[in-house]
C-alpha cells in the first residue's frame, strides 16, 4: 500500500533509489500499528547526502509542492531546509503529508505520510509549532 500512497508523486523515486542505500534507514509502517495515530501510510528515509542527492530531493520537492493546498516551508541560501506539505487529498478524502528537514551533520529526513479526515489534527499537533 505504501508504494501505492506516493504514485504520482516525485518523492517515490527518492525512497525507491535511497531506500536500501548503505548508510539510510528507511522506516515503513502501515495497518494496525498506526490504526492509534489515525493514519493509513507512513514512509521515512533519513540518510547522509551529498550535493546531487540534495539537488534530486530540492527538485523533487519543487515538484510535488505543485499538488500541496498548504506549504510551511524554512528557505536558506536558497535551498529548502525544512518543508511541510499538505497535499490535495485523493479519494476517500484522504489527506497526504511530506515532511522534510535537513539536519545537523549532513544528514536529511524525508517523510511521507496519509491518513482519513481526522489525521490532520494529529500531523499539526505533532509538526507544526506554535507561534
Amino acid at each position: 500500500m505504501t508504494i501505492h500512497a506516493q504514485e504520482g508523486l516525485r518523492i517515490q523515486t527518492i525512497f525507491e533509489q535511497y531506500g536500501k542505500q548503505k548508510g539510510a534507514t528507511m522506516v515503513v509502517l502501515s495497518g494496525e500499528t498506526l490504526n492509534n495515530y489515525r493514519l493509513n501510510s507512513y514512509r521515512s528515509i533519513t540518510m547522509k547526502y551529498d550535493k546531487t542527492m540534495l539537488d534530486e530531493i530540492q527538485q523533487s520537492l519543487e515538484a510535488d509542492k505543485q499538488q500541496a493546498r498548504q506549504i510551511k516551508e524554512v528557505i536558506n541560501d536558497g535551498i529548502v531546509t525544512s518543508g511541510y506539505y499538505q497535499l490535495s487529498g485523493e479519494k476517500n478524502r484522504i489527506n497526504r503529508y511530506i515532511l522534510f528537514k535537513i539536519g545537523n551533520e549532513g544528514t536529511l529526513t524525508l517523510i511521507y505520510m496519509e491518513g482519513g479526515a481526522d489525521s490532520e489534527a494529529l500531523i499539526n499537533k505533532m509538526f507544526i509549532q506554535r507561534k
